[in-house]
């Protein structure tokens, strides 16, 4: 399409897609590319664009709201972009969120969820790609290029399983409070149990926080699936799905390490390792626990890793990744030993009826689980360093796992 083409019609819709077409097909250059945009950059300076940058934006609008109904989220976009373009790609994918939740009244009609995830990436609805493209003062060929560019990476995103409502299902009303209303104090207090026995340089005391937190956290747990089973509520209604991002590096080591924390205090997993992204099915309060323990985890396993050694080998990135992978794999381990001992103290405590109760939650989340993913595939994972494994294992074997059903005698 020449400029000639362009300035007759000046079709929003023709224009992007074809400029997306070009910056999709592996086949075409650069060059080709970029003749494309200079064609629009012309236009744009002849003054017959007609609006075209007002039109660009609702372009793109439609495109990420096709993206959002595909499953995705926020944070989850943004995360990705990062992983595969520019700072400046990022910039303008956060303009376009911003004109995005404008448009859609995001701040007061997106689920709770979906409003924390814009605050915390900081979008300004008054935003959108007019006001990026001034604020930035990108050059006008640089804004398409990137344009092209960013909205071919939404279009090639696979779909993703919907665990909250998209925009088309947004109200002005505001949905039903959910039936899990999770104790903000005793969270606050586990946190900052959690958060002594990583800091702790003391073995004594360190286990002491982490005794007590154990204690709560199992509490927490088990008294809420009591509560629920009185209830009568279906479980299956009960269960829910959160998405992770996972950052760079070792992605797939620390995955693995929460898939290690999920089994074990009943939850399903799912990796998307091209992504960085894993998604965790179970109840509530499970999901809580699990999210709480696989942060500090994780600090804990950083935290050995920088001190198993300085030599050449130990910084290499097969020793490190070796060494988490090594560290998830015994924590797993570790874990299951401790829920065996956690439904034999927690039996005690409740009776038999309790044996019953924690099946049909399991019974629950597995049904939800094999509903949402019915085609999944299993991996292997393989390490270089079986040294970096082992020392990864012995690691483990100190760390403080203060989640999961788990009561630790007083």
């Amino acid at each position: 399409m020449n400029v000639h083409a362009l300035n007759r019609a000046v079709d929003t819709e023709t224009l992007m897609a074809s400029g997306m077409a070009l910056a999709a097909d592996p086949r075409t250059s650069n060059a080709a590319l970029t003749r494309f945009v200079d064609h629009i950059v012309e236009l744009e300076a002849s003054r017959s664009s007609m609006g075209l940058d007002g039109r660009c934006v609702t372009y793109a609008d439609a495109v990420l709201t096709d993206t959002f109904e595909r499953g995705w989220q926020p944070v989850e976009l943004i995360h990705v972009i990062k992983r595969r373009m520019t700072k400046p790609n990022v910039a303008m994918m956060k303009a376009m969120l911003g004109s995005h939740s404008r448009h859609t009244l995001a701040l007061s009609t997106a689920p709770a969820e979906w409003r924390d995830q814009l605050l915390e990436l900081g979008i300004d609805p008054s935003t959108d790609l007019a006001h990026y493209r001034r604020a930035s003062r990108v050059d006008a060929r640089g804004f398409w290029l990137s344009l092209f560019r960013l909205l071919v990476q939404f279009r090639f995103l696979p779909s993703m399983a919907v665990i909250a409502p998209p925009p088309s299902l947004w109200t002005s009303e505001r949905p039903a409070p959910s039936s899990h209303r999770a104790d903000t104090k005793i969270l606050n207090k586990i946190r900052g149990l959690l958060a002594k026995a990583e800091s702790s340089t003391f073995a004594e005391e360190s286990d002491a926080f982490s005794a007590k937190a154990q204690e709560l956290m199992t509490r927490y747990a088990i008294d809420h699936a009591v509560v629920d089973a009185a209830d009568g509520s279906p479980l299956d209604s009960m269960v829910v799905t959160r998405r992770f991002v996972v950052e760079n590096p070792y992605a797939d080591a620390k995955m693995q390490l929460l898939i290690s924390v999920a089994v074990n205090n009943g939850a399903k997993a799912v990796r998307y390792r091209k992504l960085g992204l894993i998604s965790i099915t179970g109840m509530p309060v499970d999901l809580d626990l699990c999210e709480l323990l696989y942060t500090s985890l994780l600090v804990q396993s950083g935290r050995a890793l920088e001190h198993a050694g300085t030599d050449a080998r130990a910084r290499s990135r097969g020793f490190r990744r070796a060494f988490l992978f090594g560290f998830a794999w015994r924590i797993r381990e570790r874990l299951a030993e401790a829920r065996v001992r956690a439904d034999r103290s927690a039996g005690e405590q409740y009776g038999s009826s309790l044996v019953p109760i924690l099946a049909e939650r399991d019974r629950a989340v597995a049904s939800v689980f094999d509903e949402m993913y019915p085609n999944l595939r299993s991996t292997k994972t393989s390490v270089s360093d079986r040294h970096g494994v082992e020392l990864g294992r012995k690691a483990a074997d100190h760390a403080d796992i203060t989640g999961g059903r788990e009561k630790l005698e007083e």
